[in-house]
């Protein structure tokens, strides 16, 4: 049993770690649209008024 829960602690322990770096590339996607927008939808409209 003691076997089984330091396994499961293990994998606990690898996906928080995945978890960690998902959470940073989801927030590094997110930083590019937002730029990719501003740059290129927000100041497009700003151009045509």
């Amino acid at each position: 049993m003691a076997e089984v829960i330091a396994l499961l602690q293990q994998e606990n322990e690898r996906l928080r770690r995945e978890n960690e770096i998902l959470l940073l590339t989801v927030k590094q996607i997110r930083e590019t649209v937002n730029r990719l927008l501003e740059r290129y939808v927000l100041n497009e409209g700003a151009e045509q008024i």
